[in-house]
């Protein structure tokens, strides 16, 4: 398998942060906090894509000044959630505070990604 990454544009970069995003509201906006809670398949998938977007908001903050493109966008955060889910163990995580992030953290960061597109070339579109 190799290790090499294609080289993506800052647009594809934010698209596929949006793309994972919106994969999380998808599966989880009919779960209540005790129906995720009680659902492992769900939290692994999830925290999965968490580490997906960080990886993504790392990649694009090394592309662009993601601050001087918007002060007011939560662009360290994505990384350190990844950093965190990415190197705990199970019992590491507070699958509480993954669900409070999904419902107050990762609406803030799609309207920060969805501002930005259009200063990066974006909103990127797949061809085909």
């Amino acid at each position: 398998m190799s290790s090499k990454r294609s080289k993506i544009t800052p647009a594809e970069m934010a698209h596929h942060a949006r793309r994972r995003i919106a994969l999380i509201h998808d599966w989880t906006k009919d779960d209540t906090e005790e129906s995720y809670l009680a659902n492992e398949e769900r939290q692994a998938a999830i925290e999965r894509n968490f580490i997906a977007i960080g990886e993504a908001i790392k990649d694009l903050s090394r592309a662009v000044d993601l601050v001087s493109l918007d002060p007011q966008g939560p662009w360290r955060e994505p990384a350190q959630f990844r950093d965190f889910l990415a190197h705990q163990y199970e019992e590491g995580v507070s699958h509480p505070d993954v669900w409070r992030t999904i419902h107050d953290d990762l609406p803030v960061l799609d309207a920060a990604l969805a501002r930005i597109e259009p200063l990066i070339g974006g909103p990127w579109r797949e061809e085909g």
